[in-house]
């Protein structure tokens, strides 16, 4: 930039400012129409470098503003997560009344909308009945060994989130499409049978120890009992006692 284009500039800004500065003494009430951009302000106090105590007060005063501002729109942003979440087990919720088919068709279809609305990497359904139970159309589901490697989420009985180890992966999603590294397992519990649900996702963070459960219990509830009403619905009871038993 030329020596004359810097002049050109200086003068035009020292215009500027007279023109704001006189337009500012016509109209003494416009900070009072306008109080957030005083907020902004930064009014050089005559004790400087020495601090005044008022100025130190004002300091303090928009530190506090922005941690409050920060705290809030971080509340604002968990709402938009929790009304997100919301809807999806909304919609999960829907999906397994609008359930017509048999108990595959119902196991399948849990595994797919966790999987499109929930955006999960992955999704394994395990369970475990009684051996007098037959449940020959969805057999690839009956993984007994699988939920007993995992007897502390059932002893909880809540939803548990956290790192996955290789052995763990491996048991859950033993078909190799998904790398999980993180997992959220939810436990399905009602009476002569039990079954392990379990989300998992390649980033490591995305099921991490402090993810609220609160949702993941809800899915769990919602899914034990259209398994506990599908399985009856199927005509599965426990085997009757043998005739030498119902006769003594």
């Amino acid at each position: 930039m030329s020596e004359e284009q810097e002049i050109s500039e200086s003068l035009e800004k020292t215009d500027f400012e007279e023109e704001a500065v006189a337009w500012l003494r016509d109209h003494p009430e416009f900070f009072t129409r306008h109080p957030e951009l005083v907020e902004s302000l930064r009014i050089p106090h005559p004790c400087w470098p020495a601090v005044s105590l008022l100025e130190y007060q004002n300091r303090l005063l928009r530190e506090h503003v922005q941690r409050l501002h920060d705290k809030l729109m971080e509340l604002v942003n968990i709402a938009r997560d929790n009304d997100r979440l919301a809807e999806r087990v909304q919609r999960l919720a829907l999906g397994l009344l609008d359930a017509r088919g048999g108990l595959d068709e119902l196991l399948h279809g849990v595994k797919a909308i966790l999987r499109d609305e929930f955006k999960a990497d992955c999704v394994a359904l395990c369970l475990a009945v009684p051996p007098t139970v037959c449940l020959s159309a969805v057999e690839e589901l009956l993984r007994p060994d699988v939920v007993r490697l995992f007897e502390d989420v059932f002893r909880t009985g809540r939803p548990q989130c956290g790192l996955l180890s290789p052995e763990q992966a491996a048991a859950l999603f033993s078909d190799g499409a998904c790398h999980a590294i993180s997992a959220a397992l939810i436990p399905l519990d009602n009476g002569p049978w039990r079954g392990l649900l379990a989300v998992g996702s390649s980033d490591a963070n995305r099921f991490h120890p402090g993810v609220g459960t609160l949702f993941l219990e809800r899915i769990g509830e919602l899914v034990s009992q259209a398994l506990q009403a599908r399985l009856l619905a199927e005509g599965w009871r426990a085997a009757p006692d043998p005739p030498s038993a119902q006769g003594a």
